[in-house]
């Protein structure tokens, strides 16, 4: 089989001559609008059957090479078509909206947020307001709450007990510890560092040496069994820095109880990934998330959309390697990172004395 695109004035004679030189039951591939009303003005792509090229053999494979390639190309069409639809009918919704919607609509999607959820906010505040939002500080605040009531936050300030990290090697575990630490300290409360790695010790060095400089209480193993008698022995706020091995963390997982669990995920990390490590059956409503590296990142919508998917609480949000580079998000803070991406570095970071 092979493609075939033809052109004609209109899509009707289009049609009629494609079926009285091909049949009735000619593939229709795709008609599309040239755009040029004053000349030739659709193509109409049909598969036809083709002639085998001199000196090849109709072989079964060669039949089902092409036959594949036809449908591949045919599925392909329909998913742009369907894009393009699907595209044409947002716009036309959006002519509807006040213009500071349109706008802060625009900002979302261009941030990374999820189109179709930010969709489905604005249409919300619209339904809501209507055309209050002409205003464009009231179409913000409406905006803004509709997203609050989307996303949880959670401040990790104000627990007394342990607290685990987990999350894939290189997620900023041992960094956002030695942050967490630092900032348990700096407002009064008793913290201490447990480390577990049964494999690597270089965690246990670093540690060991922030632990050291900072006055902070720190214990290490490579025994799993130890993990919860060291977490028993003392009431300070204790941070667990697990290893970044997946299978590991969910066996010392089953040996603590009434822990608050915190997802440790890089800025950057795909949607597929977020949501991977936020759907363990295993995590309950005592885990959050917290994003790290937010300075090697640009915009930073898809937290939004991950966190409201996830329905994890946002606990934690770091850049950086400086200790100070650590902010416990609050949702007015939240909303400007979804909306200006990075600029939170300069107007809305926490620096720790």
């Amino acid at each position: 089989m092979k493609v075939k695109t033809y052109v004609f004035e209109d899509v009707k004679e289009g049609m009629e001559l494609i079926k009285a030189e091909y049949g009735s039951d000619t593939m229709i591939l795709d008609i599309r609008n040239t755009g040029r009303p004053s000349r030739k003005s659709c193509e109409i792509s049909i598969a036809v059957e083709g002639e085998d090229e001199p000196g090849t053999t109709d072989t079964g494979g060669n039949v089902r090479k092409r036959s594949e390639a036809i449908w591949n190309y045919a599925l392909r069409l329909v998913n742009e078509r369907l894009t393009g639809i699907e595209s044409d009918l947002m716009k036309e919704r959006m002519r509807e909206y006040p213009l500071p919607l349109r706008v802060l609509l625009d900002k979302l999607t261009k941030s990374g947020f999820d189109r179709h959820l930010a969709m489905s906010i604005i249409s919300e505040v619209y339904s809501d307001i209507g055309g209050t939002a002409e205003d464009s500080v009231k179409a913000n605040l409406f905006v803004k709450k509709a997203i609050e009531r989307q996303i949880k936050i959670r401040d990790v300030t104000d627990g007394d007990g342990p607290m685990v990290l987990l999350g894939p090697s290189g997620a900023g575990k041992t960094h956002t510890t030695k942050k967490l630490a630092k900032t348990f300290a700096a407002r009064g409360k008793a913290v201490s560092i447990l480390a577990y790695d049964a494999f690597s010790k270089r965690s246990q060095d670093d540690l060991m040496s922030f632990a050291g400089k900072n006055n902070i209480p720190f214990s290490f193993t490579t025994n799993e069994e130890d993990i919860g008698f060291i977490v028993e022995k003392d009431r300070t706020r204790k941070i667990i820095d697990l290893t970044g091995d997946y299978v590991v963390q969910k066996r010392v997982l089953d040996k603590l109880r009434n822990v608050e669990k915190i997802i440790v995920l890089p800025a950057g990390a795909r949607d597929e990934k977020i949501r991977g490590y936020c759907s363990d059956p295993g995590q309950d409503e005592m885990t959050g998330i917290a994003f790290t590296k937010l300075d090697e990142e640009e915009t930073l919508g898809h937290l939004g959309h991950n966190l409201i998917y996830s329905r994890r609480s946002l606990c934690i949000l770091t850049m950086g390697i400086q200790i100070e580079d650590i902010l416990m998000p609050d949702h007015e803070s939240f909303y400007k990172i979804l909306l200006e991406g990075n600029t939170w570095k300069k107007e809305g970071r926490r620096t720790l004395q």
